[in-house]
């Protein structure tokens, strides 16, 4: 199992925050100017990454065309839009028509030309 290093950014993060919420509740004094930097420190190396993120993005321009990936989208606004809005579609139909659609999609190849 592979973890990334924005995953562990992020976990250190939320436990430095738990850690400085603790302090505060029993007593102690919180070091703000550290968790201010924790935080920063966090947020600037998440936000470099999600740079070097986008520009791989950039050269698999591919991507925008493969019906997998709208696919994918669509199922995330679906999902969103059903929660949110309360549509009452069963989240299990929704995953099991995506999944069948994927799975034909996944299972034939398509030409680009």
């Amino acid at each position: 199992m592979k973890i990334s290093r924005k995953t562990l950014v992020a976990v250190a993060a939320v436990l430095m925050a738990v850690f400085v919420f603790l302090k505060g509740e029993f007593g102690l004094s919180a070091g703000f100017l550290a968790a201010l930097a924790g935080f920063g420190t966090a947020i600037g190396y998440v936000l470099f990454e999600a740079k070097l993120d986008l520009k791989k993005s950039y050269a698999q321009a591919g991507k925008w065309k493969d019906p997998k990936f709208w696919l994918g989208i669509v199922a995330v606004i679906l999902a969103a839009v059903n929660t949110q809005f309360g549509l009452g579609i069963p989240a299990e139909a929704v995953i099991a028509v995506l999944g069948i659609i994927m799975t034909i999609l996944f299972g034939k190849k398509l030409s680009t030309a």
